[in-house]
């Protein structure tokens, strides 16, 4: 299934709004009307999409507040104009919030999934050149999550008796909706190669625990171990890498940002 960013559904049932207020008052219906059809069927079919694929509340209702006041702009200008009545400052000014307050949603969209271009980042940020910048939003840790760090501290001692060291290979080459490797070694405190039994990769989701991922890595020819990761969307996400040999298990944990896929 083709999954679209929150900008170009709102954007593609903007345009959509518009097309069918259009096509309402070409085969003859009123204003009225036209206005009502043209904002509760693309409605409809991004609550449908919804449905497969959900972008969250908020953005349903964005959703719904730009494609209603998009369709009675239309059907009130369409009205004064039919009866070429001067409109009052009043609608006027009400409409022209609209359209700023549709604009001013759709940059930050953008920059809440993209982030910022370079040049703008460049200038507002400290230290370009020295470091990656990240400006899009990156979501918040999930509270299902929070009890996760007391189990931590708790591997913290045991694992720092094991020693080992735990190498994930591929993380800064993925990309969002595009499978890519990932590697992980692990050698223990001299150095050595340790041959665990399990490696298990776990993706969360810093904005929605829902989009968790979990990965059985496999053995490799060369050694270590390794598996085809896809993550769904953009953003940070948090590795958990878990490592089992006979009784003892260790766990390496790191955050990363994953980039949009250049891939269309």
């Amino acid at each position: 299934m083709l999954v679209l960013t929150s900008t170009e559904t709102l954007f593609g049932g903007l345009l959509a709004v518009i097309a069918l207020f259009w096509v309402a008052r070409t085969i003859g219906l009123s204003h009225y009307w036209s206005s009502v059809l043209a904002s509760v069927l693309p409605f409809l079919v991004y609550l449908g999409y919804s449905s497969v694929v959900w972008q969250g509340g908020d953005m349903l209702a964005i959703h719904l507040a730009v494609f209603v006041a998009t369709s009675a702009v239309l059907g009130v200008f369409g009205a004064n104009r039919r009866s070429k009545e001067e409109m009052h400052w009043g609608p006027k000014l009400i409409a022209s919030f609209f359209v700023v307050l549709t604009v001013f949603m759709a940059i930050l969209l953008t920059i809440s999934s993209h982030g910022l271009p370079d040049k703008l980042s460049g200038l507002f940020l400290p230290n370009p050149d020295s470091q990656r910048l990240h400006t899009a939003f990156p979501g918040v840790i999930p509270h299902d999550q929070n009890n996760l760090y007391e189990q931590h501290m708790q591997r913290v001692e045991e694992q720092r008796n094991l020693g080992w060291k735990v190498d994930i290979s591929g993380l800064n080459s993925l990309h969002s909706r595009v499978a890519g490797k990932i590697t992980v070694n692990v050698q223990d405190a001299q150095a050595q190669l340790v041959k665990p039994e399990e490696v298990t990769l776990a993706l969360w989701r810093m904005a929605n625990s829902g989009d968790d991922r979990h990965v059985h890595l496999k053995p490799l020819a060369e050694g270590g171990f390794g598996g085809d990761v896809l993550v769904p969307d953009p953003g940070k996400w948090l590795i958990e890498v878990t490592v089992k040999r006979g009784q003892d298990t260790f766990v390496a944990q790191q955050s990363m940002f994953v980039d949009e896929s250049i891939q269309k």
